[in-house]
């Protein structure tokens, strides 16, 4: 598990290190160190060794001339900025001393200097160490020059912690800022490499160690992401003797005359994510559709109204399905009128299985809410932000200005687990910890690409998974086929259908 922390979580975290016994200066040398090693494990094998480190007044630029005198003991040919002066923290006064004895050559910034300009410009490798997780607001006009400068470097920019000009509690973007190929922070995420619009000038992120004890960081909850070897452990294995009953039975009450393709692409999703059986719940005026694609389905088409959805007289065949089945998934292209939203009330009064709640489904809720939390089975909502403001009686900016309130929000209001989709989706099922996906891009934004999660989801839910960790496999696998497909293709031409046929192919991976 990887933390994702606040600015005062992680200065708790370092006071606790240093009362323990771990100095600040041994903390700042293992910092610099780690920070120095993941540059080397990417240069090292090159023939890219000039070095420009632009270090600030603070703790950052303590860890930057740390990072200079290891690269330079490992043959790289470094040099020194000081960006706003002479360091003013101790600990970075003395990593400076430390650099007396190296040849590492250090100078002011001086904008005049046409061969340090040079070195900004045309070195291979240039670290930003110029702020840290302190720096709030916006930079003054001589530091807005030097990251401009960083940023039209032809150089590839490792920022350390986070890029200068970033505020690490917030997604927002005050001013400039420095756009980095590669963030390496130390202990945790910070929240502005999380979330966007912050997060697109971190380029990757790699998370290090600096020598404080797990025992301690792990007294800190709030947001975390998974790697892929701990999503591994999520999936079920499938052992040899069984048969398609062990692996569960999906309801999914989808389409509509207008909308049938969401019910075809959810049932496809969940047949690729290992569900023994999918039947599919759909008004039988699209009979027609339903019949062409995704074969393994079991059809169960229901009286249609005269806006071409689901009829109120088909409760009674849904009730017999839903003491059948081990999850129902409900909403995908399902329409919005009465018939639909007494759909939604039966479904929810009574599933004794886990309901994933998705698109119309959730919208037809947003004036019944206290159904869901009254619900007797486990509700997976998966709203977008769109879908998430109307049930908080908000807009979609203010759910997007800050996502993980939204989450919390929509907890509270309805006692489900939460999927808040879009770029870098949150789920929570407390109100507390939330995981942040990581996969996926904006390739993925495009109709019928929810349907798709919603399918995985339901998918895993049926197959016995808890609804949580069947939520953060959904979203994380949905991403990660987006991702494949998008690099095969482009990001434009990645189509929820593309992202289906890459499922198998993407689960595999996990199961070798």
């Amino acid at each position: 598990m990887i933390k994702i922390l606040s600015c005062s979580q992680v200065r708790q975290i370092e006071e606790t290190a240093s009362e323990s016994g771990i100095s600040y200066l041994r903390l700042m040398e293992n910092a610099g160190s780690a920070c120095a090693k993941v540059i080397r494990n990417r240069f090292d094998k090159t023939a890219l060794r000039r070095v420009t480190v632009i270090c600030g007044k603070g703790k950052n630029g303590g860890d930057g001339f740390v990072i200079a005198r290891k690269l330079n003991d490992n043959g790289y040919s470094v040099n020194v900025i000081l960006a706003m002066g002479k360091p003013s923290a101790d600990t970075a006064c003395e990593m400076l001393a430390r650099l007396g004895d190296t040849s590492v050559d250090i100078e002011l910034f001086d904008k005049n200097n046409s061969n340090q300009l040079s070195r900004i410009s045309d070195c291979d490798i240039l670290v930003d160490c110029i702020f840290g997780t302190g720096f709030k607001g916006v930079p003054d006009e001589k530091t807005a020059e030097i990251f401009e400068l960083i940023n039209q470097s032809r150089a590839y920019v490792v920022s350390v912690d986070i890029p200068s000009g970033l505020c690490a509690d917030s997604s927002e973007i005050e001013g400039q800022a420095v756009r980095a190929d590669l963030t390496v922070a130390s202990i945790a995420y910070k929240y502005a490499l999380a979330y966007y619009p912050s997060a697109e000038y971190a380029g990757e992120v790699k998370v290090v160690s600096i020598g404080i004890p797990e025992s301690i960081i792990n007294d800190y909850t709030g947001c975390f992401t998974l790697t892929q070897s701990e999503i591994k452990t999520l999936l079920p294995k499938r052992e040899e003797n069984t048969c398609k009953g062990d692996y569960g039975s999906l309801l999914v009450i989808a389409g509509s005359y207008e909308m049938p393709g969401a019910a075809l692409m959810s049932c496809a999703s969940a047949v690729e994510c290992g569900v023994g059986l999918v039947k599919s719940a759909f008004p039988d005026k699209a009979y027609p559709v339903m019949m062409s694609s995704c074969p393994e389905k079991v059809l169960i088409p229901l009286e249609t109204n005269k806006n071409g959805r689901i009829s109120s007289l088909s409760l009674s065949r849904i009730n017999t399905e839903l003491e059948k089945c081990s999850a129902v998934l409900i909403g995908c292209g399902l329409g919005c009128d009465n018939d639909t939203l007494n759909v939604v009330k039966f479904v929810l009064e009574n599933s004794k299985v886990p309901v994933i709640l998705d698109a119309d489904g959730i919208n037809l809720m947003k004036d019944s809410i206290d159904i869901i939390k009254r619900s007797g089975a486990r509700v997976i909502i998966t709203p977008h932000p769109g879908e998430a403001a109307r049930l908080l009686k908000t807009s979609a900016s203010a759910v997007q200005k800050d996502r993980i309130a939204a989450a919390e929000a929509l907890y509270d209001l309805t006692g489900a687990v939460v999927v808040l989709k879009g770029s870098r989706t949150v789920v929570t099922d407390n109100g507390v910890n939330f995981y942040i996906n990581m996969t996926g891009s904006s390739a993925m934004a495009t109709g019928g690409s929810g349907d798709v999660l919603a399918g995985m989801t339901a998918s895993f839910a049926a197959q016995g998974i808890s609804p949580k960790k069947a939520a953060i496999l959904g979203v994380y696998l949905h991403g990660l086929a987006g991702d494949s497909v998008s690099s095969n293709y482009s990001k434009a031409g990645t189509t929820p259908q593309k992202i289906i046929n890459e499922l198998a192919k993407t689960i595999s991976s996990f199961e070798k």
